[in-house]
């Protein structure tokens, strides 16, 4: 039994993990456990268990389509490999990453198409510096695609991923919030000729949700901080971003805002989240996608705690309330509005106050409180038109 097992074992480390794979394989343990007088077993039941992914918390074929045989193409052939560190009490930092490559004949033009997906996970303490902590976010996080995530859990998704701000039990001795992170990315490629981004498929912005916490759950259980609860998603998500508009010419109210007036010619936006906790949009050049600026007013307590530390002491700019500063690629606030603390934020390209101005004001007139920027900080008096 032993000697069969080993063969056993030996047979699966060198064949393609993959629908045809498993095929061969099937058809090798048989044989293997024929010639050792074991060949029968429950037709419905597997000599080893499915593959886990991310410290445990995923399995092999579980629903979605980066974990199934569909990710593989047309021919079922391909692979799917792992390399992980998971967090430990003394080392609470660690990092996940699955790569599923395909290679096949297509059978619409016979192209040779291949595809390379990841799906990676980072769990950790926020940067102490201003500047990679905006890197770290920049990616998606705060942008118009994204919506809250369900049942109070502080933390954005969309389709590609998200991010989840644990609880205060995860927080560094210095008071700086751990964080999970959640985002795919990939490439396909037909012929000699044709390349596009081709993200892995998470199965929507509900399943990435249920994903992210799931992978969270046990980051915080292997750092030795997790809740008596584990945290769940048990809701629908109900805020939708809005569909991209693009416009040619002059436009004055970008992403809804009265005054954001951005000076390009060829633009376009998108409305994400739009909540008493959490305000988003994304501009993008038209003409190649290129980020622009995203804007964000935050002001769900543990999400807006990812800015602790960073906002500095001092108002970003005079007439402005609260506190801020400002980077080569970011700008922030931090201030009271109707009895909540509200960071707003304006992260990537363009990092001129009146894009920020604008809407900062907008959020604090929704939220029901006094202007936070100075009347004339958003005047578009002098831009280029």
């Amino acid at each position: 039994m032993d000697e069969a097992r080993a063969k056993a074992g030996l047979l699966r480390g060198r064949l393609p993990h993959s629908g045809r794979g498993r095929l061969l394989l099937t058809s090798a343990v048989v044989l293997v456990l024929a010639g050792t007088g074991l060949g029968t077993w429950a037709a419905d039941t597997w000599p080893w268990p499915k593959e886990r992914y991310c410290w445990g918390a995923w399995e092999e074929d579980s629903g979605p389509g980066f974990l199934g045989d569909e990710a593989f193409g047309e021919d079922d052939e391909g692979s799917r490999t792992s390399e992980e560190t998971a967090p430990t009490h003394e080392r609470p930092t660690g990092s996940c990453e699955i790569v599923i490559a395909a290679d096949y004949t297509s059978g619409y033009d016979g192209d040779e198409v291949t595809s390379d997906e990841r799906v990676t996970v980072e769990y950790g303490p926020l940067p102490e510096a201003a500047e990679p902590r905006f890197e770290k976010l920049r990616d998606g996080f705060l942008g118009g695609d994204v919506v809250p995530l369900p049942d109070g859990l502080p933390g954005t998704v969309n389709a590609h991923g998200g991010l989840l701000v644990l609880p205060e039990s995860c927080d560094t001795e210095d008071g700086r919030p751990t964080v999970v992170t959640l985002r795919t990315s990939g490439v396909y490629t037909s012929g000699s000729s044709y390349t596009t981004d081709s993200p892995a498929d998470l199965g929507g912005a509900r399943q990435a949700a249920v994903l992210l916490v799931e992978v969270a759950n046990r980051g915080m259980a292997a750092a030795g901080c997790a809740p008596d609860e584990p945290l769940e998603v048990t809701s629908p998500l109900l805020d939708l971003p809005g569909a991209e508009e693009s416009f040619i010419g002059s436009e004055e109210d970008v992403c809804g805002v009265r005054g954001l007036y951005l000076g390009m010619e060829r633009l376009e936006y998108r409305i994400g989240a739009f909540t008493r906790d959490l305000q988003t949009c994304s501009v993008r050049s038209d003409k190649d996608g290129t980020p622009y600026l995203d804007l964000a007013a935050v002001a769900q307590p543990r999400l807006a705690a990812v800015f602790d530390g960073v906002t500095g002491q001092r108002p970003v700019a005079r007439g402005w309330r609260g506190t801020g500063s400002l980077g080569k690629e970011y700008a922030v606030v931090r201030a009271e509005c109707a009895g909540r603390t509200v960071v707003l934020t304006a992260n990537g390209v363009s990092t001129d106050l009146r894009h920020l101005a604008a809407f900062a004001d907008a959020a604090a007139a929704r939220l029901g409180c006094a202007p936070i920027a100075p009347s004339d900080a958003s005047d578009p008096e002098g831009a280029d038109r």
